[in-house]
């Protein structure tokens, strides 16, 4: 590890330098006459006919490129009655009163309001959401992207680039670390000059993981700018990283370079020291190593150690299988390179009769092995509900994993899936630990704190990393999922056409939160049939794995 010491000296020396964008001028100037007609039209529906979404959505449509500030924050005042209609339709006492009378797809709406936010085109106008981004008491999470999201949109103009700039440096530690992440996600595509080249290396040692992991991907992007510095400041963090982010850095590297060295820096060094050499002319060496800690969930192999699972319970779960189905399931899992080395300890067959106890065992046999002093864990059980085992992460100690083992063998099969409840009560959990007030306003409140130094623990290390979602069919309950009664009578050809753009809907709010939440999303299939499109689109959008068993 000495030669780590050496390779770090070059990289800490960097300091953060002021940056000076370069003035644009702006677009012109909103036209009021055609901004009031478009609003009073929409203004029209959102207040008088709550039952309307397709009108309010094609009104807001005609609003893009109209809004200002003000008239954008008078639209973000619908966005949560709208995005949670469907919390108020299915009894939640926490849903905005507004919320009432709303139809389940005014999330329709909410997400064009969005939209109309991100598309804002007078940047001095976008420009005064400098304050509004860091506004947690006022306006949720997603909102507050949009925000960021507009002001990236007109970076070229000065006032919103020193706002991204601004965001991205933190130099006073009082920046919301949510919004830090878009701006770091953003500054990644206008790494021009050594300045803001800087600030990415700055953060690639912020005490937020979730900081560190942005900008690892951000640096693959502007990697041109300076690749040697680049590959070294990657190689120093990940000598000193652990769990998913080992894994992070490691593909990162292998996207630079187009080498498969793995997640140990030795190996990395050794291959450095060896491309320097080529270019001088010299020998090449030889070895590779990997120092990686991996564990089996579900027949994949995970570098997390926070982890949420979620586990389906809804009836069709509970049903017994047949001898048949049972040895496809056991050929699933067992089958694979690599199975002769894992730890966990052999399933017993004999005591698996439905889909549930595969799943359940599946994860507790996966937890046992997990070293509880680095590993944490909670759970999530779902049908028409979703229940945390734990509302927070916790220790994948002997205790835990007992106590955890009995919860989940006592879980009963219950009617519908909801899969969009599941993996919102999952980011719900990330967010409400890391500060923000969630959308369920079910959390209670957590003081604020400032990011400060760039040592010591951060409320991020409490964060789930990676999701693992098992279940075994289409969605059929929430607020995203197929419409049983009034699809009744449509053959299987319209129900599909009907439910495909739905999930994709879903897929894209996930993806849209997962921007923030950085969390990776595996998702496992059991049975036949079950809805591959949309398991292998969530995991493909939160850079996870789609596993099939059983099929």
């Amino acid at each position: 590890m000495k030669s780590l010491a050496i390779f770090a000296a070059l990289t800490v020396g960097l300091l953060l330098l002021s940056l000076n964008p370069q003035p644009v001028a702006a677009k012109g100037n909103i036209d009021k006459k055609a901004q009031k007609e478009a609003w009073g039209e929409a203004e029209n529906f959102l207040k008088r006919d709550k039952e309307a979404v397709d009108e309010v959505v094609d009104a807001l449509e005609k609003l893009k490129g109209l809004l200002d500030h003000d008239l954008a924050l008078e639209l973000l005042k619908y966005f949560d009655e709208c995005d949670r209609a469907w919390d108020a339709a299915s009894g939640d006492k926490n849903a905005p009163k507004e919320a009432k009378g709303r139809p389940k797809q005014a999330y329709k709406i909410a997400n064009q309001i969005l939209e109309c936010i991100k598309t804002m085109d007078d940047p001095e106008e976008v420009a005064k959401f400098e304050e509004d981004i860091n506004n947690r008491d006022d306006f949720s999470l997603r909102p507050r992207m949009a925000m960021v999201d507009a002001v990236a949109r007109h970076f070229d103009d000065e006032a919103c680039a020193k706002v991204l700039i601004d965001l991205a440096k933190n130099e006073g530690g009082d920046k919301d670390t949510d919004m830090r992440i878009l701006a770091i996600r953003y500054l990644g595509d206008h790494v021009e000059n050594q300045d803001t080249y800087n600030i990415l290396m700055q953060a690639l040692r912020d005490r937020s993981w979730r900081i560190r992991d942005v900008t690892v991907d951000a640096l693959v992007r502007a990697a041109s700018f300076n690749k040697d510095q680049t590959i070294l400041a990657l190689i120093n963090a990940l000598a000193i990283e652990t769990g998913k982010m080992r894994k992070v850095i490691g593909d990162a590297l292998e996207r630079i370079t187009g080498e498969r060295l793995g997640t140990d820096p030795d190996a990395w060094i050794d291959w450095f020291k060896e491309k320097k050499r080529a270019e001088q002319g010299l020998p090449a060496k030889s070895g590779k190593g990997d120092r990686g800690t991996r564990v089996k969930v579900f027949k994949t192999e995970s570098f997390s150690d926070r982890y949420v699972f979620l586990i389906d319970t809804s009836i069709s779960m509970t049903q017994k299988i047949s001898e048949e189905e049972k040895e496809k399931l056991k050929k699933s899992i067992t089958s694979g390179p690599g199975d002769d080395k894992d730890p966990r300890r052999p399933l017993d067959w004999s005591q698996i009769n439905c889909k549930l106890d595969l799943a359940r065992e599946e994860i507790i046999r996966s937890l046992e092995v997990m070293d509880p002093e680095h590993t944490t864990f909670t759970i999530i059980a779902f049908a028409e509900e979703a229940t945390a085992w734990k509302e927070e992460l916790v220790a994948t100690d002997e205790k835990n994993v007992e106590e955890v083992a009995k919860w989940l063998r006592g879980l009963k099969g219950n009617r519908r899936t909801n899969v969009f409840g599941a993996l919102d009560a999952a980011y719900d959990l990330s967010e409400a630990i890391a500060g923000a007030e969630v959308d369920k306003r079910k959390h209670k409140k957590k003081k604020k704190d400032k990011d400060g130094p760039v040592t010591g623990p951060h409320r991020d290390d409490a964060l789930p990393d990676t999701i693992f979602m098992y279940t075994d069919g289409y969605a059929t309950w929430g607020k995203y999922s197929g419409e049983d009664k009034e699809w009744a009578g449509k053959s299987p050809q319209e129900r599909a056409a009907l439910y495909a753009p739905i999930m994709k809907l879903m897929v894209d709010e996930i993806k849209d939160r997962n921007r923030i939440a950085r969390i990776t999303v595996n998702c496992v299939g059991v049975g036949n049939p079950q809805d591959n499109t949309t398991l292998s689109a969530l995991a493909r959008a939160c850079d996870g794995e789609y596993v099939q068993i059983g099929r």
